[in-house]
């Protein structure tokens, strides 16, 4: 008999086409973790999109030998549950890179055009004397300033520093000096040093307890009054009635924001009402050729495991020699 693996939420068919391979694969009937309990009592592997998978959801099934995840981060699953359960967790980094890389260049472009402006000043007023008054700027010769240098910083550095000859300098307590010296990026000592030289900043760290509102108040008040920022990462990573209040007195030019705190976000969020802010709903990662790769390499890693192979991807590598059986 093939294992059964619960597919919490759907997933891109290339993935469940894999899975299907080896595997019969269910679709749960209610993501909700309370719900979900009851489907994974006879599963063998789990492959969850964003649906909280908690101890509670681990424990009520005692044959599940793996947790896949449809995504470059695993915060909405309970690691340290698993991982005494002696569940291995697979996830898929690096498949998203890309396509997170493009959405903050996008909204860089974006705000230094002010396109979303323009576009309804012509749309909506039929303005066309609005090119002479909407403001504009290049982002050439200016300085990106990114807090994070993993995969997807240093694809924003690539594609800013040879595409649009910016200067670009980064911070990261873990940075990677050579990915840095052969991106022509200079390192920063601190997240302050970026803050107070940087034109444009993008943030790329993770959302763990120390990085909670690493820019607030304090830290808006040392950028530049014509300065953007973007953030493709995490919501929590900003204080959202800091950076209202900075963004509605002019202290900085504009923001770009691809997630909020919480999420999904209050419809009112008062950044709504701002002209200087473009909004997106957390879809950096969504393009199609992403999509494909999160659900492959999360379905890869579940059949390796389900075979008795180390994962190419592995979360808790400290699990293998004990994993259920």
């Amino acid at each position: 008999m093939k294992p059964k693996v619960v597919v919490v939420q759907r997933v891109h068919q290339a993935g469940l086409d894999l899975l299907a391979q080896e595997a019969e694969w269910v679709l749960a009937r209610d993501p909700a973790p309370e719900k979900l309990v009851e489907d994974v009592k006879d599963a063998d592997a789990i492959l969850v999109r964003t649906t909280p998978i908690t101890r509670e959801v681990l424990e009520a099934a005692p044959r599940l030998k793996v947790v896949g995840r449809h995504g470059v981060g695993v915060d909405n699953i309970d690691v340290a549950a698993a991982t005494e359960l002696g569940i291995p967790v697979v996830y898929a980094p690096g498949s998203n890179t890309l396509a997170v890389a493009e959405h903050a260049v996008m909204l860089m472009l974006a705000l230094a055009k002010n396109v979303f402006s323009a576009d309804r000043a012509l749309r909506t007023e039929h303005n066309f004397a609005s090119r002479f008054t909407i403001p504009s700027t290049e982002l050439a010769g200016k300085t990106l300033g990114l807090i994070g240098f993993g995969k997807i910083g240093q694809a924003v550095a690539k594609r800013c520093g040879l595409g649009f000859e910016m200067r670009v300098i980064a911070y990261d307590p873990y940075l990677n000096a050579e990915a840095a010296k052969a991106l022509d990026v200079t390192p920063a000592s601190s997240v302050d040093e970026v803050l107070e030289q940087a034109d444009v900043v993008s943030l790329h760290a993770p959302a763990t307890p120390e990085n909670y509102h690493l820019i607030g108040r304090e830290q808006l008040q040392k950028m530049r009054p014509h300065a953007l920022l973007i953030n493709t990462a995490r919501g929590p990573l900003v204080d959202e009635k800091a950076l209202y209040e900075a963004l509605k007195a002019g202290r900085i030019a504009g923001a770009g924001l691809d997630v909020f705190d919480p999420e999904p976000p209050e419809p009112s969020n008062p950044l709504f009402e701002l002209p200087n802010v473009i909004v997106t709903p957390h879809m950096a990662a969504h393009t199609d050729e992403s999509l494909r790769r999160m659900a492959t390499w999360a379905a890869e890693g579940i059949l390796q495991v389900l075979r008795g192979e180390y994962p190419t991807r592995i979360f808790n590598p400290e699990v293998w020699e004990r994993r259920r059986r």
